[in-house]
């Protein structure tokens, strides 16, 4: 849907900024407190309980043609963004709690589209048991985004990258690749697996899958070494298989370099009974778990990331910001 109007009145310009916040209030609903736990203060006011003594924050935009296009309902993109965000909480083992969100809004933008959005936003915060705490919202000439900063609270401990030791066997949720095709709107956030992962003590090292196969590995492990992965291992979705027949490009490639898979990539401690770990999850998760490599030694001259069982040459590139592509 296009988040543009060209009649006037169906325009935010139409009804300035006092009377948007107050229809925001009403879209949210619920899933907004009264101030100044929610909307309505200069800083929203959030309990905490005894045991929640730390906390989780995290922070992630959606921008008009760079996360999101007219191919998406409103409703799609307040879900992707809220989303998006709550999968850094689950990579850490946490339980969201709290978001503010901050708009950039152009004033041709379109109210209904605006509406839609904050319904949508509404009800994915419900469904994830997070409140909308507050935010606050700027006019742009021609510039669309919304930026949401989540607060969560830690499990028993906190999961963290950069810990995956030599010998450390490396695991993923899910399935990998062709995130454009659907999955980078319509992915679940790795919640409760999450949770439960920060209850095992053989888990090492835990991150989401934001940028690539490719180019995240590498910050799980400790400085120093390297990631030995099995090619026939990957768990490549039927989505990647897709994009190959579109680009040329190889499926594998596509699993390991489209970024926004938002699966957990996480490292056991090499002496990990890995049949009866992997028996334990089976027996609370539907969600897939491959067990993909190991942690092995890296000198100067050998890659962070290699491959076994593949003849194909793939270059490690992942998702990264401002590289330029020309």
């Amino acid at each position: 849907m296009n988040p543009f109007a060209a009649n006037k009145d169906d325009r935010i310009d139409s009804i300035g900024e006092s009377e948007l916040i107050e229809r925001i209030r009403i879209w949210l609903g619920d899933a907004s407190s009264p101030s100044p736990r929610g909307i309505g203060d200069d800083c929203s006011v959030l309990p905490l309980s005894p045991l929640e003594n730390q906390l989780l924050v995290t922070a992630d935009p959606v921008v008009y043609n760079k996360h999101f296009d007219d191919s998406l309902t409103p409703e799609q993109v307040a879900r992707k963004l809220l989303r998006r965000n709550a999968s850094d909480i689950a990579a850490m083992g946490g339980f969201p709690r709290s978001a503010t969100l901050s708009l950039a809004l152009p004033s041709n933008l379109s109210i209904a589209w605006l509406q839609r959005f904050y319904h949508g936003l509404a009800a994915e915060a419900k469904r994830l048991d997070t409140e909308i705490s507050g935010g606050d919202v700027s006019s742009t000439s021609d510039f669309l985004g919304a930026f949401m900063t989540l607060i969560g609270v830690a499990n028993k401990r906190v999961l963290e990258r950069g810990k995956a030791c030599l010998g450390s066997t490396i695991y993923v949720t899910g399935e990998l690749g062709g995130s454009l095709l659907e999955k980078h709107y319509s992915f679940e956030p790795r919640l409760p697996e999450g949770q439960w992962l920060s209850t095992q003590t053989a888990v090492l090292a835990c991150m989401d899958l934001s940028d690539g196969l490719g180019k995240d590995c590498s910050a799980l492990l400790q400085p120093g070494l390297g990631a030995l992965l099995n090619a026939t291992d990957i768990p490549i979705s039927s989505d990647a298989l897709r994009r190959s027949e579109q680009s040329g490009k190889s499926a594998l490639e596509h699993s390991i370099n489209d970024g926004e898979d938002y699966e957990l990539l996480f490292a056991l401690a090499p002496s990990t009974d890995r049949e009866a770990f992997e028996a334990a999850w089976r027996k609370i998760f539907e969600t897939a778990l491959s067990k993909i490599g190991t942690v092995i030694e890296r000198t100067s001259k050998a890659p962070t990331l290699s491959f076994s069982r593949t003849n194909q040459s793939i270059e490690f590139s992942g998702y990264e910001h401002f590289r330029s592509t020309e």
